[in-house]
């Protein structure tokens, strides 16, 4: 049995939070991705859920100790931000680190978080788009959460634009990524990279140096 929850850093009380939960939440007549995915993941066995930023400490993030996050939006290449829905609120990586702090997230963590978004595997051209920071989004989540002290868990991101949920494809029904003209690459989990984070070493102070003598 794996949990794996769907966490969406879009903020429920947000004004442009309608994007999202038409898109990934449980509206009607919504596209409803988060809840077919957990419906399947059930179907197989497995305990799922989604959990949506509203400010508090969700106990069933607050209470993972491994398991797999996935953290969900749209992406592109090098983007510092993914977007709930299109039109809907854009958050840059450090509000969404923030954010899955504040929904309860231990730093004891030992499992692995997926950043479930188009492209966040992949560089991006700096000054081709104010969003570039050029770094993978994957990239940027890794370095900054080991930075908060998030050691114990692994990061993960994905090669070109991926199917939201399982859909038919040449290997049967997968989440699979595309290129160009919707043309499958093959399944989303062979293009998923690991990121390993960069340690940051900060040139210390004059008290820090003073009481190291």
């Amino acid at each position: 049995m794996t949990d794996k929850l769907f966490y969406m850093p879009f903020d429920v009380n947000g004004t442009n939070i309608l994007a999202a939960q038409f898109e990934y939440g449980n509206m009607e007549g919504g596209y409803n991705k988060n809840q077919i995915e957990i419906d399947r993941e059930i179907a197989k066995g497995n305990v799922a859920t989604q959990v949506w930023f509203d400010g508090k400490k969700d106990p069933f993030l607050a209470g993972m100790g491994n398991g797999q996050i996935y953290i969900r939006g749209h992406g592109m290449p090098g983007f510092r931000s993914i977007e709930g829905g299109r039109g809907g609120e854009r958050v840059n990586y450090t509000t969404v680190v923030d954010r899955l702090i504040k929904s309860g997230l231990r730093k004891t963590f030992s499992g692995k978080i997926k950043c479930f978004n188009c492209h966040s595997a992949e560089t991006g051209v700096i000054g081709s788009d104010p969003e570039v920071e050029g770094p993978p989004f994957a990239r940027l989540i890794a370095d900054e959460m080991y930075t908060r002290g998030y050691k114990s868990c692994t990061f993960y991101g994905y090669v070109g634009a991926i199917d939201s949920f399982a859909k038919d494809g040449s290997a049967g029904k997968h989440k699979y990524a595309r290129g160009k003209g919707n043309v499958e690459l093959g399944r989303a989990s062979e293009g998923r990279i690991q990121f390993k984070p960069t340690i940051r070493f900060h040139k210390p102070n004059i008290f820090q140096r003073l009481f190291a003598a």
